[in-house]
């Protein structure tokens, strides 16, 4: 018998009150490790000091997190320590820490202190090197620890940033059934289903109050983590970066002045293409209404510096950004 080989999470602990557990969790997965190697942003070091202080450190690294030009530095301090690397922070901080990790070859798990986009367990990482973003393809974490309760104290436009990310599923999985039709892309039907299914149980929220429970959290941290998987098994992030990451990878390219939070970034060009490009009114208008219903609109008109009818003129832009077949490849 033959079968796909991919690796998938040591541990996966999503809960309240348990950053100063970790050394705890780890032991009960068996996770035995002769040293661990603290990464994360002095301030949010400050913040927590006491709860981390509860485990175990043989050293603690500060970064500013999403650029390149730290790696050499961290890695100089990781390699060759046998230790397994924790990365607590926000996605600049996990993307860092997942690039280093993958140089040394070391395993790391990440502690996400926001969930604003899929960074939390994906294989690529989003750096900015020579003032430019660039993806980077990464080894996945071995495992993924949550405190909810650090999660609720983080911005409330990054947890809106995660939840337009995790939407924009729907879009790039469209994006894919179109390449199979037209120019018969094959499509990987088991990461597929993970990605649609990681996004459904939002669909349960109507109310911006349900955004700091603990139910809306822990369903915005399955999907995340679930959607990371399906970009693991399909072996590329087809199956959750459609037409609007393009649009949002070409801003942070060619407007870098007017560039904000990627998932935001992702789910304003995400309505616009369903509205005005893909035409599809239904699916506009469910996504438009869990949106609303969530605040998600109001961030989006926060944080976003383009009008809408300016999305059309960044396509020539947005179809250079990677070599993938969408929606706007049939634009005439």
């Amino acid at each position: 018998m033959y079968y796909n080989e991919f690796k998938s999470p040591a541990i996966i602990k999503t809960g309240n009150n348990i950053l100063g557990r970790i050394d705890v969790l780890l032991k009960n997965a068996h996770l035995y490790f002769p040293r661990k190697i603290l990464v994360t942003q002095e301030y949010l070091y400050d913040i927590y000091h006491e709860e981390l202080c509860k485990n175990e450190f043989y050293k603690v690294l500060f970064v500013k997190g999403g650029i390149v030009d730290e790696a050499v530095d961290v890695i100089s301090k990781i390699k060759d320590t046998d230790a397994i690397i924790l990365a607590f922070g926000g996605g600049s901080v996990l993307d860092i820490v997942k690039y280093c990790a993958t140089k040394c070859d070391a395993p790391y798990i990440t502690v996400p202190s926001t969930l604003s986009n899929d960074a939390i367990y994906s294989c690529v990482a989003r750096l900015s090197e020579n003032g430019k973003k660039k993806s980077f393809g990464v080894q996945p974490p071995t495992g993924i620890i949550v405190d909810l309760d650090v999660i609720k104290k983080s911005p409330k436009d990054l947890l809106l940033a995660g939840v337009a990310d995790l939407m924009s599923n729907l879009s790039a999985l469209e994006d894919w059934k179109l390449a199979y039709k037209n120019i018969g892309e094959p499509i990987n039907e088991l990461a597929f289903m993970l990605s649609k299914e990681s996004v459904m149980p939002l669909f349960n929220y109507s109310s911006e109050g349900d955004l700091m429970t603990d139910d809306f959290l822990f369903d915005l941290t399955n999907g995340l983590i679930t959607s990371g998987l399906s970009m693991i098994v399909c072996g590329t992030t087809r199956v959750s970066s459609g037409a609007e990451h393009l649009i949002s990878h070409a801003i942070d390219e060619y407007y870098p002045e007017r560039s904000t939070i990627h998932g935001l970034q992702v789910g304003w060009a995400h309505l616009i293409v369903e509205r005005d490009i893909r035409k599809n009114q239904s699916a506009y208008n469910k996504l438009y209404t869990l949106y609303h219903d969530i605040g998600l609109t109001d961030a989006i008109q926060r944080n976003i510096k383009f009008a809408d009818d300016e999305l059309t003129s960044l396509i020539p832009q947005a179809m250079t950004m990677r070599n993938r077949y969408t929606i706007f490849n049939t634009i005439d």
